[in-house]
Formats: structure tokens, sequence, C-alpha cells
């Protein structure tokens, strides 16, 4: 009996036999008619059959796709920060899935203005306004290595979005009820301490070490988002308007954990604790201490530069502390502190709980 598909060989004196379809060695010594032998060839053919087919998928050349993917390779993208890449390669994702993928197969030199806009018609301002930034990063990219001639976005306007408060700062009270849940010796309270004195983005807070402070008292990092540096006073003098309460309650949290050599910040492993899942995780604790719902990690940034304000700071040396690279945001804060301080000695925005608009 000869069985099919099977590879049949002799070297040295030695006979092999091998299942053509999945490279399997089978039991070459054993008659081919043998229980045992049949049942290894079985093995064999049903492992071929659990294969999956391979499915090639042509991208057109030039296509929507094509461009898409040679973008996403691109040093303009990896040139993004790591959090915003993920936002912006999601959303070319859902526009390579539009109408089953039709959008992915059109080619990118035949994208018009009136097409983006029809695009944008249908789905609501936010998503929209990123839908738009990623038609443009794509018409730009495109347009530098001139595959097309004009950006399909142009003349297409962002839409117009009702402003919002935005994130909800911190009031005096969340922060004591915080405190009061996480005590020292907590990973979440050092996370509180150092996000809150800090008045940084919790993607930047997570990687801040000893590593991070200078011989003269800095606490010294780079902003992912921006890729700027940013020197917040940590063991040094402190500005007039600052609160020396606050870097004491981080010295007293970073003591009553012990020695760390990379970051402060750590889980329960003792593993630095990831960018993407911090913000998430913060927000979690907060409600477990009974802070309001909708009080994140970036609203302990608002809070910083609102007591800032308030506290006599202008806006230069706000924004030095935040790393802010426009003042725009940060004049509401210096203007509404400083129109209060002339008509009164109002309290802090923190402990009334009325906000600035974003």
């Amino acid at each position: 009996m000869k069985l099919k598909g099977l590879k049949r060989y002799e070297s040295g004196g030695i006979k092999y036999v091998y299942h053509r379809a999945t490279g399997s060695q089978l039991p070459a010594h054993l008659p081919e008619d043998h229980p045992d032998f049949l049942a290894a060839y079985l093995a064999a053919c049903n492992q071929g059959a659990a294969k999956p087919p391979k499915v090639v998928e042509l991208v057109k050349p030039n296509s929507v796709a094509d461009i898409v993917a040679q973008y996403l390779r691109s040093h303009s993208f990896k040139g993004l920060s790591e959090s915003y890449r993920d936002v912006r390669r999601r959303d070319m994702m859902r526009l390579l899935a539009v109408n089953d993928g039709a959008v992915g197969r059109v080619a990118f030199a035949s994208v018009r203005p009136e097409h983006i806009r029809h695009q944008m018609d249908s789905m609501e301002r936010n998503p929209a306004n990123e839908r738009l930034k990623s038609w443009s990063a794509l018409g730009e990219f495109a347009l530098g290595r001139r595959l097309i001639i004009t950006k399909p976005t142009e003349g297409v306007k962002k839409l117009k979005v009702e402003a919002t408060q935005g994130y909800l700062p911190w009031t005096f009270s969340d922060i004591s009820k915080y405190r009061s849940r996480w005590e020292y010796g907590t990973e979440e309270r050092i996370a509180f301490e150092l996000q809150y004195w800090a008045g940084s983005r919790i993607s930047d807070t997570v990687g801040l070490g000893p590593k991070n402070v200078d011989d003269d008292g800095w606490l010294v990092f780079i902003q992912e988002k921006t890729n700027s540096e940013v020197s917040v006073p940590f063991d040094r003098g402190l500005p007039k308007f600052a609160v020396a309460e606050d870097l004491e309650h981080l010295r007293l949290a970073i003591a009553a954990m012990g020695e760390r050599t990379e970051t402060f910040m750590l889980t329960v492993h003792g593993k630095p604790r990831s960018r993407k899942g911090a913000s998430q995780w913060f927000s979690e604790r907060a409600q477990m201490a009974n802070v309001p719902a909708g009080k994140t990690s970036h609203g302990l940034r608002k809070s910083r530069m609102i007591l800032h304000a308030e506290r006599g700071a202008n806006i230069h040396q706000i924004a030095a502390w935040s790393g802010h690279e426009t003042l725009k945001e940060i004049e509401r804060y210096t203007k509404r502190a400083e129109r209060r301080r002339l008509l009164s000695p109002e309290p802090s925005a923190l402990e009334t709980g009325k906000f600035l608009k974003e």
C-alpha cells in the first residue's frame, strides 16, 4: 500500500519518510500499513487541514491604504508622542474600514476636499476634526513624496466645537479626601503627590525618579508630548508663589517608599507603571477615595496652575512650571486671578469649586 502525499528517500542506508504538506517526519522503520504509522500519517494530515489558507491581500500602489502604510512607517509619524501616535493610528485604521475598506482601495490622488467634507458630515464634531487631522497628515506626507500636487484637505475647515470646561480641577476637599484614603507608604499616595507637585502630564509623571533630580536640585524631564525640557523646583529654594507644604508631602511620600533607583511610581509588582494604563489606574484610585467622578490626573495639573495664578505667579512663571508651549490657556487663569485680587481677597477657586472655563 502506498499512501499519498509522502516524500520517501534513503541516505546512508537509513530510510526517511516525510509528510509533504506539513514537513512532519513519520516512522520510516514501520510498514505504511502499520497502525502506528497510519496514526502518525493521519495526525499529519489533520495538522495540514487545520492550517488556515494563506490569504494575500493586495494593496494597490499609491492607494489610500498604501499611503497610510507608508505614513505609519515614516519619521513624521514616529516623531509624534507615543500617546498621540496611538490616537492617530486608531483613526487611520477606522478610515481604512470605511465602506468595508472601499476608501482604502481608492487612489490617493483622486481624493478631493468634497470627499473629506462629506465624510466629516457623517461624524460627530470631535471625531470629524480628528479625521481632518489624519487626512491632513496623509496629504502632507504624499505631497512631500510628490505623489500629489495639492493636499486633499485644501480649504476644508475644522468644525467649531462648543467650549467645555474640559478637565475638572480638584478642589481642596478632593485633595483632602484622597490624602485621607491613601496614606504615606502606598503607591497611590506617592503617585498623587508627584503628580500634584510636578503639575505634569501623567505620561511624563510615570517616568520620574531619582535620575531626574539634577545637582542643582531641579526635577528635570523631557515632555513626551512636546519633546521640550521642564525643570520644577525639588531640592532647592522655592519661588514665593509655590506651596512649600505640598513639596513636604511629596518628600514624605518618597521617604515612606524606601530607596528607589529608577522611578518613584511603581506597580505592586515593583515594575515601572506604563504610560497607557496610568491615567485609568489613577482615576480608579481617586474614586476609591470618594473623589467625585471626572476628577483625573490631568485635573491635578490644572489645579496646580490655578493655585500658582492665585498666589501671584505671572503667566511666564506658570508656563515654565507646567511646560506649556503656548500661553493662551494660562492667560485665562492669570487674568481671572488678577481681577479677583483687585476687587477683593476672595478665597481660592480650589476652595469654592468655582473653576475657570477651559
